[in-house]
């Protein structure tokens, strides 16, 4: 969020310094002038730092797609995700990651279950 915050920042300033030659065009990624990029710039820019880094690439809505399964994985609520995602409800997100909430409450049981576990082990071993 904070590189995306500098590029809007920079995007302001020569906004101001271009006046009224500046396009408005209400886009995060832009030309030198404002106007629309074109959609596949960001895809070619993205394919070639992978390539340079030697990390596979799958096209920009994989990353997408791990931001949103790293952050369930993480233990965010399905809302907070759905948010950072700009999903207009929260029932999309729950259905397109249906399996990794399944998977992420999975080990939300297997913590409980492993401190009980743990709490207990250790009053027995205390009476042993």
């Amino acid at each position: 969020m904070d590189i995306l915050k500098k590029l809007k920042a920079e995007q302001e300033e020569e906004a101001f310094r271009l006046g009224d030659k500046w396009i408005e065009s209400n886009r995060l990624f832009v030309k030198l002038d404002g106007s629309p990029m074109n959609n596949q710039t960001p895809y070619g820019w993205l394919k070639e730092f992978c390539e340079k880094n030697e990390m596979p690439f799958y096209g920009i809505h994989s990353f997408r797609h791990f931001a949103a399964s790293a952050l369930i994985s993480a233990g965010l609520d399905v809302v907070a995700v759905s948010g950072a995602l700009g999903h207009s409800t929260v029932s999309t997100t729950s259905n397109i990651y249906c399996h990794m909430l399944e998977e992420s409450r999975a080990k939300v049981s297997d913590a409980v279950s492993s401190a009980l576990n743990f709490s207990t082990k250790t009053k027995e071993s205390k009476g042993a």
